[in-house]
């Protein structure tokens, strides 16, 4: 049996799913403080799969990743920090 692929979601658009499953906000806030991910990390980790390494320093080609990263769910501090590290 294939394996099927998993999707990897960041922490806005896993609050947006567990919402529309019903899943109370309260709930969710929890779970999401208890759990201990580096979302960062998880969106470096994206980018690089998606648009390989070492990632674009380009303006245009940096606002596609993080339209992807956005889109995926993840948050835009987290997105920013990807640069940030970088350059270090």
């Amino acid at each position: 049996m294939p394996a099927v692929p998993q999707k990897v979601m960041g922490p806005a658009r896993i609050r947006q799913e567990l919402n529309q499953k019903g899943i109370s906000r309260e709930a969710t806030e929890k779970a999401m403080r208890e759990c201990d991910i580096d979302w960062c990390a998880l969106a470096r980790d994206q980018a690089t799969r998606k648009y390989g390494e070492p990632l674009p320093t380009v303006f245009s080609e940096k606002v596609k990743i993080q339209r992807f990263l956005l889109y995926r769910g993840y948050l835009m501090e987290d997105i920013q920090d990807i640069w940030r590290n970088f350059a270090d």
